[in-house]
């Protein structure tokens, strides 16, 4: 059986998703997207017609938007082939839960929900793969670092080492750890002595990093809120929403540019502030706690231009 997945590259949900179809099937290809790139790479698969050569087609942590998921769904080629698992308000919003291929769900009994976990539920209900206790752990330290329960409800380290993990090691480094991890079939997940080294040390670099983007944050009036903006390097992004966070400082959000991915990203600092609405009114989507929204190439070059100004 061949295998075709795409997924977020941009942390270990997107991460876990490509775990997992490597864990199942022998023969997988996994497409890594950032956010706002789904669309153009899967009409990469429909312009040289390799989207048929797969017996099935899967998208975690990412959803689809017009033209392309009416595109699919009106694809019979496609037809009980390509299946989404996603779990952001944003695409609830749109109504893209409409067709059958479609999974979307936010919360259920353990809690919010994440494209990791939404995807192993569905390869166990299949039984497409063996329900183990280290698989079970790793996708639950998923679901708990990507939904911020690991640290509003759990305090659990563990889930926040894992994308330490991820961050040390980069993408396919990740990859192929955890799957040579879960492969072993080990009665619980957990970190041997290599590991707990590149965390710690990834650890110390972030702690440098954050303090040092602290205090070159500015603080302005967007729509009327109270923001505190930063440039930033993408990795950082959820550590150094916390860090402010825990700084006790006045500000409803922060937003963080990362021009290293093409993406601005948007946290929450006060509760029950929605940073979805923020960024959908800057073209982005997301969480209500967590969103996002892309810095244009026209944006870009007239940042550079700024930046160049009066410079020979």
């Amino acid at each position: 059986m061949k295998v075709l997945i795409f997924t977020h590259k941009s942390d270990i949900d997107g991460m876990g998703g490509a775990v997992l179809a490597k864990l199942a099937f022998k023969n997988v290809d996994y497409v890594l997207c950032e956010t706002f790139e789904l669309q153009n790479e899967i009409q990469k698969f429909y312009d040289n017609g390799k989207i048929y050569d797969y017996d099935f087609v899967y998208v975690t942590d990412l959803w689809l938007e017009e033209p392309m998921l009416s595109k699919v769904a009106n694809d019979e080629k496609l037809n009980g082939k390509f299946l989404l698992f996603d779990h952001h308000e944003s695409a609830l919003k749109n109504n893209i839960d409409k067709y059958d291929f479609i999974n979307i769900k936010i919360e259920d009994e353990k809690g919010k929900c994440c494209g990791t976990q939404l995807f192993y539920e569905y390869l166990k209900k299949n039984r497409i793969i063996v329900d183990s206790n280290d698989t079970a752990g790793f996708v639950e330290l998923t679901r708990r670092y990507d939904t911020w329960e690991w640290k509003n409800i759990y305090n659990d380290e563990k889930a926040h080492a894992l994308t330490l993990l991820f961050d040390a090691v980069g993408k396919d480094g990740y990859i192929k750890l955890m799957l040579d991890k879960l492969s072993l079939q080990g009665n619980e997940f957990k970190f041997n002595e290599l590991e707990k080294m590149l965390i710690n040390n990834k650890k110390e670099q972030v702690c440098s990093k954050l303090e040092e983007y602290y205090k070159k944050m500015l603080i302005k009036d967007v729509l009327g809120y109270r923001a505190g903006i930063i440039f930033i390097d993408y990795e950082y992004r959820n550590d150094l929403a916390e860090y402010i966070r825990n700084k006790n400082t006045d500000i409803d959000l922060v937003i963080m540019s990362a021009f290293d991915y093409g993406t601005i990203s948007y946290r929450r600092i006060k509760e029950n502030f929605k940073v979805r609405e923020i960024a959908e009114y800057f073209g982005g989507r997301g969480h209500d706690y967590a969103a996002s929204s892309p810095i244009l190439e026209e944006t870009k070059e007239s940042v550079l231009k700024l930046l160049l100004k009066g410079r020979n």
